[in-house]
């Protein structure tokens, strides 16, 4: 049974030995999970978003749960870019590569952490997070095309030769605007879809919590933003959103994904995703599938209607 994924990345081909890794906010500092997983099965490890500057965790709630998920509102209590690879990096496994995912309050900020990140060896990858300026008054980057073209070709020039990956905006966006800014700059992948806006309740406090929202009850969206965003590029797409079982998996391989990012399922038992694994390659066998890659993309629309 051949988990294997590969792509090429102009002239490059890019490896992985399975299409499953953890998203950003869900995994912690990725060296908190290695009582509980053996870290060097999975595909890549990506710990918590990073800015330039280390967060201040406190006793706000950062979670609420909600039916079919979660609501996040993490603020800015992240450790630093720079902390990460001081204090982090070396104690994660060396074959296995990290992937930092990046925000930050300026483009110019953004350019200076990708710089970092290009020249730390150990880490094989930089995902840019689409949703910045982050904790600044205004419109997101994306929401601007000539912004949006502007931010990723000074992260590209920073990023020197490192794979660059875009994280997608949360929530419903036009997509080919997107796709086509980050074909011009030189993107190598694309993770089209994060979370959803949501808010929860409580009729006792009268008080809401409100964030974005993910877990099981996005995946329909996760799955159609994903087919999506193939059908417009020639770029690995990397699925992410509901993911909590190997047929989530084979829907998003199949819908055109190269990889997945798993995040609630890893907040509900921290061996999570070394269990996928294992029922993966037990669905493949089941189905016949000897290889993800001959399935990827094959998913086509009913011929009749369903009503």
């Amino acid at each position: 049974m051949d988990l294997q994924v590969s792509c090429m990345l102009g002239e490059r081909r890019f490896t992985l030995q399975n299409p499953i890794m953890p998203a950003p906010g869900s995994y912690g500092n990725v060296i908190e999970f290695a009582n509980y997983e053996d870290l060097t099965r999975l595909a890549a490890l990506i710990p918590n978003s990073m800015l330039s500057t280390d967060g201040s965790p406190s006793i706000n709630n950062k979670f609420a749960r909600v039916p079919c998920g979660f609501l996040s509102a993490f603020g800015p209590n992240n450790i630093s870019l720079q902390t990460f690879i001081d204090t982090v990096l070396d104690r994660l496994p060396d074959r296995i590569p990290v992937i930092v995912d990046l925000k930050s309050r300026s483009m110019e900020e953004m350019a200076e952490l990708a710089a970092l990140a290009a020249q730390t060896p150990k880490i094989a990858a930089i995902e840019v997070n689409l949703t910045c300026p982050y904790g600044v008054p205004g419109p997101a980057y994306w929401q601007d095309p000539a912004q949006l073209e502007k931010l990723l070709r000074m992260v590209r020039e920073s990023a020197g030769d490192k794979p660059l990956i875009a994280k997608g905006a949360g929530g419903l966006y036009p997509l080919a605007p997107v796709i086509h800014a980050l074909e011009e700059t030189g993107v190598d992948m694309f993770v089209p879809f994060n979370c959803i806006s949501g808010l929860s309740v409580d009729i006792y406090s009268r008080t809401t919590q409100g964030g974005g929202y993910f877990g099981p009850g996005i995946k329909p969206i996760g799955l159609s933003i994903c087919k999506e965003a193939a059908s417009l590029t020639k770029m690995p797409v990397i699925g992410a959103g509901g993911i909590t079982c190997a047929k989530d998996v084979l829907e998003y391989i199949m819908a055109g994904a190269f990889a997945v990012q798993v995040g609630s399922a890893n907040l509900t038992r921290p061996d999570f995703m070394g269990r996928l694994l294992d029922d993966l390659a037990a669905l493949m066998q089941e189905l016949g599938i000897k290889s993800l890659n001959e399935v990827r993309g094959v998913a086509a629309p009913l011929k009749t209607a369903l009503f």
